[in-house]
Protein backbone atom coordinates (compact mmCIF):
# COMPACT_ATOMS: atom_id res chain seq x y z
CA UNK A 1 0.00 0.00 0.00
CA UNK A 2 2.80 2.14 0.49
CA UNK A 3 4.34 1.79 -2.51
CA UNK A 4 1.22 2.22 -4.46
CA UNK A 5 0.99 5.63 -2.74
CA UNK A 6 4.70 6.55 -3.30
CA UNK A 7 4.28 5.55 -7.04
CA UNK A 8 0.84 7.88 -7.62
CA UNK A 9 3.14 10.28 -5.49
CA UNK A 10 6.49 10.19 -7.88
CA UNK A 11 4.39 10.25 -10.96
CA UNK A 12 1.94 13.55 -9.80
CA UNK A 13 5.84 15.08 -8.74
CA UNK A 14 6.79 14.03 -12.04
CA UNK A 15 9.93 12.23 -10.23
CA UNK A 16 8.64 8.57 -11.65
CA UNK A 17 10.67 7.81 -14.86
CA UNK A 18 7.42 6.78 -16.51
CA UNK A 19 5.36 9.87 -15.46
CA UNK A 20 6.20 11.69 -18.98
CA UNK A 21 4.56 8.64 -20.57
CA UNK A 22 2.10 8.41 -18.18
CA UNK A 23 0.67 11.96 -19.19
CA UNK A 24 1.29 11.45 -22.79
CA UNK A 25 -1.19 8.53 -22.73
CA UNK A 26 -3.74 11.13 -20.57
CA UNK A 27 -3.29 13.23 -22.99
CA UNK A 28 -4.01 11.26 -25.97
CA UNK A 29 -6.83 9.33 -24.24
CA UNK A 30 -8.74 12.96 -23.68
CA UNK A 31 -7.85 14.44 -26.96
CA UNK A 32 -9.24 11.12 -29.21
CA UNK A 33 -12.56 11.26 -26.30
CA UNK A 34 -12.88 14.62 -27.28
CA UNK A 35 -12.70 14.43 -31.24
CA UNK A 36 -15.37 11.24 -31.18
CA UNK A 37 -17.66 13.88 -29.10
CA UNK A 38 -17.25 16.84 -31.27
CA UNK A 39 -17.42 14.61 -34.54
CA UNK A 40 -20.03 15.05 -36.95
CA UNK A 41 -22.94 12.54 -36.84
CA UNK A 42 -26.23 11.79 -38.61
CA UNK A 43 -29.30 12.52 -37.30
CA UNK A 44 -31.93 9.62 -37.01
CA UNK A 45 -33.78 11.60 -39.40
CA UNK A 46 -30.80 11.48 -42.04
CA UNK A 47 -29.86 8.20 -41.26
CA UNK A 48 -33.65 7.08 -42.15
CA UNK A 49 -32.94 9.20 -45.39
CA UNK A 50 -30.37 7.73 -46.60
CA UNK A 51 -31.85 4.52 -46.20
CA UNK A 52 -34.75 5.18 -47.97
CA UNK A 53 -33.07 6.43 -50.81
CA UNK A 54 -29.85 4.21 -51.06
CA UNK A 55 -31.45 1.04 -50.65
CA UNK A 56 -30.30 -0.12 -54.25
CA UNK A 57 -27.42 2.50 -54.94
CA UNK A 58 -25.96 0.67 -51.65
CA UNK A 59 -26.13 -2.92 -53.43
CA UNK A 60 -24.60 -1.72 -56.28
CA UNK A 61 -21.72 0.50 -55.12
CA UNK A 62 -21.07 -0.75 -51.27
CA UNK A 63 -22.47 -4.99 -51.30
CA UNK A 64 -19.13 -6.07 -49.67
CA UNK A 65 -19.52 -2.89 -46.82
CA UNK A 66 -21.55 -3.89 -43.52
CA UNK A 67 -24.72 -1.25 -43.92
CA UNK A 68 -25.78 0.70 -40.84
CA UNK A 69 -22.57 2.31 -39.94
CA UNK A 70 -20.04 5.39 -40.71
CA UNK A 71 -18.25 2.82 -43.02
CA UNK A 72 -21.26 2.64 -45.23
CA UNK A 73 -21.72 6.31 -44.82
CA UNK A 74 -18.58 6.85 -46.47
CA UNK A 75 -18.25 4.01 -49.39
CA UNK A 76 -22.23 5.93 -50.73
CA UNK A 77 -19.94 8.92 -50.35
CA UNK A 78 -17.10 7.83 -51.96
CA UNK A 79 -19.29 7.16 -55.00
CA UNK A 80 -21.43 9.77 -55.01
CA UNK A 81 -20.83 10.51 -58.93
CA UNK A 82 -22.63 7.13 -59.89
CA UNK A 83 -25.44 7.74 -57.70
CA UNK A 84 -28.66 8.22 -58.40
CA UNK A 85 -30.41 11.97 -57.56
CA UNK A 86 -32.49 10.99 -54.88
CA UNK A 87 -29.30 9.16 -52.87
CA UNK A 88 -27.04 11.95 -53.38
CA UNK A 89 -29.21 14.43 -51.89
CA UNK A 90 -29.83 12.53 -49.01
CA UNK A 91 -25.85 11.89 -48.68
CA UNK A 92 -24.62 15.39 -49.46
CA UNK A 93 -26.92 16.56 -46.92
CA UNK A 94 -24.82 15.32 -44.00
CA UNK A 95 -21.75 17.44 -45.03
CA UNK A 96 -21.09 18.28 -48.84
CA UNK A 97 -23.31 21.13 -48.54
CA UNK A 98 -19.84 23.09 -49.01
CA UNK A 99 -18.72 21.04 -52.24
CA UNK A 100 -22.31 21.11 -53.68
CA UNK A 101 -22.30 24.88 -53.24
CA UNK A 102 -18.77 24.76 -55.24
CA UNK A 103 -20.23 22.71 -57.90
CA UNK A 104 -23.54 24.45 -58.57
CA UNK A 105 -21.26 28.04 -58.85
CA UNK A 106 -19.00 26.58 -62.03
CA UNK A 107 -21.82 24.90 -63.58
CA UNK A 108 -24.58 28.38 -63.40
CA UNK A 109 -21.57 30.48 -64.96
CA UNK A 110 -21.41 28.26 -68.40
CA UNK A 111 -25.75 28.69 -68.46
CA UNK A 112 -25.62 32.61 -67.88
CA UNK A 113 -22.89 32.80 -70.71
CA UNK A 114 -24.78 32.39 -73.36
CA UNK A 115 -27.21 34.93 -71.89
CA UNK A 116 -25.01 37.60 -72.29
CA UNK A 117 -23.53 36.26 -75.52
CA UNK A 118 -26.76 36.65 -76.72
CA UNK A 119 -27.79 39.60 -75.84
CA UNK A 120 -24.24 41.68 -76.44
CA UNK A 121 -24.95 40.12 -80.02
CA UNK A 122 -28.07 41.45 -80.43
CA UNK A 123 -26.93 45.07 -79.93
CA UNK A 124 -28.99 48.00 -80.10
CA UNK A 125 -31.44 47.56 -83.06
CA UNK A 126 -31.14 50.04 -86.11
CA UNK A 127 -33.48 52.63 -87.11
CA UNK A 128 -36.14 51.66 -89.10
CA UNK A 129 -38.12 53.83 -91.66
CA UNK A 130 -41.66 54.50 -90.86
CA UNK A 131 -44.12 53.26 -93.36
CA UNK A 132 -44.91 57.15 -94.39
CA UNK A 133 -41.56 57.00 -95.44
CA UNK A 134 -41.16 53.80 -97.29
CA UNK A 135 -44.76 54.83 -99.10
CA UNK A 136 -42.70 58.18 -100.03
CA UNK A 137 -39.90 56.08 -101.41
CA UNK A 138 -42.85 53.82 -103.43
CA UNK A 139 -44.54 56.79 -104.93
CA UNK A 140 -41.31 58.71 -106.23
CA UNK A 141 -38.83 56.24 -107.15
CA UNK A 142 -40.56 53.65 -108.99
CA UNK A 143 -39.32 54.34 -112.59
CA UNK A 144 -35.62 54.95 -110.56
CA UNK A 145 -35.93 51.49 -109.01
CA UNK A 146 -36.66 49.80 -112.53
CA UNK A 147 -33.90 51.45 -114.11
CA UNK A 148 -30.93 51.77 -111.17
CA UNK A 149 -31.95 47.98 -109.07
CA UNK A 150 -34.14 46.09 -111.42
CA UNK A 151 -32.27 42.93 -110.08
CA UNK A 152 -33.38 43.70 -106.56
CA UNK A 153 -35.90 42.18 -104.59
CA UNK A 154 -38.33 45.28 -104.39
CA UNK A 155 -40.08 46.31 -100.64
CA UNK A 156 -36.67 45.62 -98.70
CA UNK A 157 -33.45 46.77 -97.05
CA UNK A 158 -31.62 45.37 -99.96
CA UNK A 159 -33.92 47.92 -102.08
CA UNK A 160 -33.40 50.90 -100.27
CA UNK A 161 -29.62 50.14 -100.32
CA UNK A 162 -29.37 49.95 -104.26
CA UNK A 163 -31.35 53.36 -104.20
CA UNK A 164 -28.82 54.87 -102.03
CA UNK A 165 -26.36 53.86 -103.90
CA UNK A 166 -27.50 54.88 -107.39
CA UNK A 167 -28.39 58.45 -105.14
CA UNK A 168 -26.55 60.79 -107.59
CA UNK A 169 -28.71 58.82 -111.31
CA UNK A 170 -31.99 59.44 -109.42
CA UNK A 171 -34.64 61.96 -110.53
CA UNK A 172 -34.67 64.91 -107.83
CA UNK A 173 -38.27 63.47 -106.37
CA UNK A 174 -36.89 60.26 -105.39
CA UNK A 175 -33.51 61.74 -103.93
CA UNK A 176 -35.14 63.90 -101.90
CA UNK A 177 -37.52 60.20 -101.03
CA UNK A 178 -34.26 58.58 -99.99
CA UNK A 179 -32.40 61.46 -98.25
CA UNK A 180 -35.65 61.88 -96.08
CA UNK A 181 -34.76 58.54 -94.58
CA UNK A 182 -31.36 59.81 -93.06
CA UNK A 183 -28.31 58.16 -93.10
CA UNK A 184 -28.93 55.42 -90.07
CA UNK A 185 -30.84 53.55 -92.34
CA UNK A 186 -28.34 53.17 -95.30
CA UNK A 187 -25.28 51.89 -92.91
CA UNK A 188 -27.00 48.20 -92.15
CA UNK A 189 -28.71 48.03 -95.48
CA UNK A 190 -25.79 48.62 -97.16
CA UNK A 191 -23.99 46.05 -95.02
CA UNK A 192 -26.87 43.46 -95.70
CA UNK A 193 -25.92 44.27 -99.60
CA UNK A 194 -22.20 44.18 -99.50
CA UNK A 195 -22.07 39.99 -99.59
CA UNK A 196 -25.14 39.46 -102.28
CA UNK A 197 -23.96 42.22 -104.53
CA UNK A 198 -20.57 43.26 -103.94
CA UNK A 199 -20.12 44.35 -107.66
CA UNK A 200 -23.27 46.52 -107.89
CA UNK A 201 -21.61 48.67 -104.87
CA UNK A 202 -18.66 49.50 -107.32
CA UNK A 203 -20.62 50.33 -110.42
CA UNK A 204 -21.79 54.18 -109.50
CA UNK A 205 -17.52 54.92 -109.40
CA UNK A 206 -17.04 52.97 -113.04
CA UNK A 207 -20.49 54.54 -114.22
CA UNK A 208 -18.61 57.82 -113.68
CA UNK A 209 -15.89 57.54 -116.18
CA UNK A 210 -18.18 56.23 -118.68
CA UNK A 211 -19.11 59.16 -121.46
CA UNK A 212 -22.83 60.93 -121.18
CA UNK A 213 -25.33 61.05 -123.80
CA UNK A 214 -27.47 63.96 -124.53
CA UNK A 215 -31.29 63.02 -124.64
CA UNK A 216 -31.12 62.46 -128.57
CA UNK A 217 -28.39 60.40 -128.15
CA UNK A 218 -29.74 58.22 -125.42
CA UNK A 219 -32.43 57.53 -128.10
CA UNK A 220 -30.22 56.23 -130.87
CA UNK A 221 -28.23 54.04 -128.41
CA UNK A 222 -31.78 52.69 -126.74
CA UNK A 223 -33.34 52.21 -130.26
CA UNK A 224 -30.31 51.37 -132.59
CA UNK A 225 -27.14 50.22 -131.01
CA UNK A 226 -28.47 48.36 -127.96
CA UNK A 227 -31.83 47.55 -129.33
CA UNK A 228 -32.18 44.58 -128.84
CA UNK A 229 -30.22 44.53 -125.08
CA UNK A 230 -32.93 47.23 -124.33
CA UNK A 231 -35.41 45.32 -125.25
CA UNK A 232 -33.72 42.26 -123.32
CA UNK A 233 -32.88 43.54 -119.87
CA UNK A 234 -34.58 47.03 -119.63
CA UNK A 235 -37.98 46.63 -121.51
CA UNK A 236 -40.13 47.84 -118.34
CA UNK A 237 -37.79 51.20 -117.41
CA UNK A 238 -39.28 54.65 -119.35
CA UNK A 239 -36.91 56.45 -121.49
CA UNK A 240 -35.76 59.69 -120.60
CA UNK A 241 -33.79 61.32 -117.51
CA UNK A 242 -30.86 58.69 -118.47
CA UNK A 243 -32.94 56.08 -116.80
CA UNK A 244 -32.62 53.49 -120.12
CA UNK A 245 -28.48 54.39 -120.34
CA UNK A 246 -28.14 53.68 -116.55
CA UNK A 247 -30.11 50.24 -116.55
CA UNK A 248 -27.93 49.06 -119.71
CA UNK A 249 -25.29 49.65 -117.58
CA UNK A 250 -26.02 48.14 -114.47
CA UNK A 251 -26.46 44.95 -116.91
CA UNK A 252 -23.06 45.53 -118.58
CA UNK A 253 -22.18 42.18 -117.84
CA UNK A 254 -24.62 40.59 -120.01
CA UNK A 255 -24.54 43.29 -122.78
CA UNK A 256 -23.65 42.32 -126.96
CA UNK A 257 -19.74 43.46 -127.43
CA UNK A 258 -21.36 46.42 -129.88
CA UNK A 259 -23.59 48.15 -127.34
CA UNK A 260 -21.00 47.52 -124.79
CA UNK A 261 -18.41 49.26 -126.90
CA UNK A 262 -21.12 52.33 -127.29
CA UNK A 263 -21.92 52.37 -123.71
CA UNK A 264 -17.91 53.02 -122.44
CA UNK A 265 -16.48 54.92 -125.60
CA UNK A 266 -19.81 56.80 -126.71
CA UNK A 267 -20.93 56.87 -129.82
Amino acid sequence: MGKSASFLTAVLRGRHPFSSAYMMLCALTFCLSAGAVHAQQPTDAQRNAIRSACRSDFIAQCSGVTPGGMEALTCLQQHSATLSPACRSAVSALDGTKKKSSAAAPAETPATAPAQSSTAAAGKPAAQPTQAQRNAVKSACRSDFMAQCSGVTPGGSQALACLQQHSASLSPSCQQAVAALGGSASAPAGAAQTPAGGGAAAMPSAHAAMPSFTPREELIVLRRTCGPDFRAFCRSVPLGGGRGIACLRNNMQRLSPMCQRVLTSGL
